[in-house]
């Protein structure tokens, strides 16, 4: 007998259509897939399907996650802005609401503490959190309503660091301390900020090449323990990263930091290009700490590798290879970029830089010409910026130039040495007077997108006040009222400088505020007070002393060093038996909080200094004295 299979039934996207008029033909046809236009990020990185239904698609409906697909890639990126804007404003005004509702609520004592940390506080949303997670977890520390509260908040911020991030990479296999969220914001934080003038060491390409690609055992550029020193480098003022530690309870800096020093003892001692790059960086962050002297450790083992990679030899044998152009790019970035810090940490410590010149090409882009068309400002990517652009605007040549300024410094720094026992005589007057021409007749040849009077950006401003450090340093060993000029002391040249390094950083502050921004912005401000701080006697300066002590002050919050920076202004002038302004004493107020750490800080101090410290005792081996000496004496002395 045949066998009767049993009639299947269309699947339920499938539509059954008569055909004529027998009920018995019959057709089948598929419906089409309905098409989404634009996936949620959940869903995308699940590689799930996605219904795009709005607040909340099906499938994070279903897991319970809040749901990001308010904003399309596709739209057209005004579109998005406007959007984003939209909801930012939103949700601030109802934080701003809910914020001034617990004022009303709290108790008298309460609200004043609150009140109290909103006149001291960046952000009052921060506040309200801080307040809202401690009254929460004292309510209820252990309750699963709280872990679900601060497992989606802290979710949700990593998701709009990603959204938000110019570069997008993933945080494993690198680390294990934040999501792709933050790692993101921190990677693109730091070519935003530190590699365009700061520590411009490590090549873009190459680098993010190597960790999207998320082969540890095949990378040559990057490692795990790069990763987690760039990302504790940029923890210090990244707002979101903050925001991050704040709800979470950990120190993300730290958090990186100790991650870092755990994978640099899992090297144990491997020469390479990464191993340098980060070890450069955890000195960096010692500083940032206020100890460098702890962290000087790092800076030495940096320039012994580097040594032992023979830069020089590497570039040689790939120069002339078609090939090799990424290697090549790779050898200048660092031997550069590592020459150019190292000259702006040398000066920290009035020391020549510990890394000469290279003797190997510039990578960098140089400036255009002045027979070229004026060149627009790019964004981190070389597109033209716009008020979009998710980086602040960059200037093509800015970094050439400053290894020409880099070379400058180099030169003063050596003649300062190797001048000493002629100091201030005619022939000595006559070198730095040649010097300062040299300076004034660079800056006179930029173009005018590469000055900060005509072009006012972030880089352009590290330009100048990198260029005046150079000034400060050929002026630094005359007596204050050596003329130097026809009608000009050495003495007004430097106010002169102090005036426009003050002048640049209330600029930024008011311009790209300090949101986000690298440690550089504090060179023009800490070169200036140091000038200052010796001229108190002199009332005209004490308006520009206060506004110095201010921009550092400003600063203090993200870096500890320069909270020690201003405790060992106030010791100077203590030493000087000088008063501090009045206008100014308020920015020296609070700072004794680390007192037992002042040996840990060892920026050099003037040579005035030394000199009054160290009357009638045994002289240092360098000029002046660092800041952990006087600030252990002065604390000792219980001078407040």
């Amino acid at each position: 007998m045949e066998k009767r299979l049993p009639l299947l039934l269309p699947s339920p996207s499938t539509v059954i259509i008569h055909s004529g008029k027998n009920n018995d033909k019959f057709s089948i046809v598929r419906q089409k897939r309905r098409q989404v236009a634009s996936a949620c990020a959940n869903c995308r990185k699940r590689k799930e399907k996605c219904d795009d239904k709005r607040p909340t698609c099906g499938a994070c409906a279903r897991r319970g996650v809040t749901c990001n697909n308010d904003i399309k890639e596709d739209e057209p990126a005004g579109t998005v802005a406007l959007r984003h804007r939209n909801i930012s404003l939103r949700q601030e005004n109802d934080q701003l609401r809910e914020l001034f509702k617990l004022l009303h609520k709290l108790p008298t004592e309460e609200g004043q503490e609150v009140i109290s940390r909103l006149k001291i506080a960046d952000d009052p949303i921060q506040v309200l959190r801080s307040v809202q997670d401690a009254s929460l977890l004292i309510n209820n520390p252990n309750s699963s309503s709280y872990s679900a509260l601060l497992d989606s908040r802290l979710e949700r911020l990593d998701l709009l660091a990603l959204r938000e991030s110019a570069i997008r990479v993933d945080a494993k296999p690198w680390t294990a301390v934040a999501g792709d969220g933050i790692v993101s914001e921190l990677v693109s934080s730091f070519f935003n900020w530190d590699d365009a003038f700061y520590l411009p060491f490590l090549d873009r390409e190459a680098f993010l090449e190597d960790m999207r690609a998320g082969n540890v055992a095949t990378a040559k550029y990057c490692t795990p323990f790069l990763v987690n020193a760039i990302c504790a480098d940029r923890s210090y003022t990244c707002r979101r990263t903050r925001a991050f530690s704040g709800i979470s309870k950990k120190n993300l800096a730290d958090e990186f930091f100790n991650e870092a020093k755990k994978l640099l003892h899992l090297e144990n001692g491997r020469v390479s290009i990464p191993t340098v790059q980060g070890l450069t960086l955890l000195f960096s962050i010692a500083c940032y700490r206020g100890t460098d002297k702890l962290g000087g450790l790092y800076r030495r083992s940096a320039y012994d590798m580097f040594h032992q990679l023979n830069v020089d030899a590497m570039y040689a044998r790939i120069k002339d290879d078609p090939l090799a152009a990424r290697e090549r790019r790779v050898l200048c970035r660092l031997a550069w970029g590592l020459f150019l810090f190292e000259s702006i940490v040398g000066y920290m410590y009035l020391q020549q830089s510990l890394i000469p010149p290279p003797q190997i090409p510039r990578c960098f882009d140089p400036p255009p010409s002045a027979k070229d068309a004026p060149v627009p400002n790019i964004d981190l990517f070389g597109n033209p910026h716009t008020s979009e652009s998710r980086s602040p605007p960059f200037v093509t040549g800015a970094l050439y130039l400053a290894c020409d300024i880099t070379v400058m410094l180099y030169e003063s720094m050596d003649w300062n040495f190797r001048s000493e026992s002629i100091w201030g005589t005619e022939q000595d007057l006559e070198r730095r007077r040649d010097m300062i021409d040299e300076v004034r007749q660079w800056r006179a040849s930029l173009p005018p997108n590469l000055r900060d009077d005509t072009n006012f950006t972030p880089q352009t401003c590290y330009l100048r006040a990198y260029m005046n450090e150079v000034l400060f340093s050929i002026l630094r060993p005359l007596s204050p009222q050596t003329e130097i000029e026809p009608g000009w002391t050495v003495k007004d040249l430097r106010l002169s400088f102090c005036q426009i390094d003050i002048d640049n950083m209330e600029r930024f502050i008011k311009v790209y505020t300090l949101r986000d921004y690298a440690c550089i912005n504090v060179a023009g401000s800490y070169n200036a007070i140091l000038v200052l701080v010796y001229h108190l006697a002199d009332p005209s300066v004490h308006h520009l002393f206060a506004k110095a002590a201010y921009l550092i002050g400003e600063t203090g919050g993200d870096f500890p060093m320069c909270r020690y920076i201003l405790q060992a202004i106030k010791a100077i002038a203590w030493q000087a038996k000088t008063s501090l302004p009045q206008m100014a004493k308020r920015y020296f107020e609070n700072l004794d909080g680390a007192r037992n750490s002042f040996r840990d800080i060892s920026f050099a101090l003037p040579e005035e200094t030394g000199k009054r410290m160290f009357a009638g005792g045994p002289r240092p081996r360098f000029k002046g004295d660092d800041m952990g000496s006087l600030l252990f004496k002065w604390s000792a002395m219980s001078i407040e």
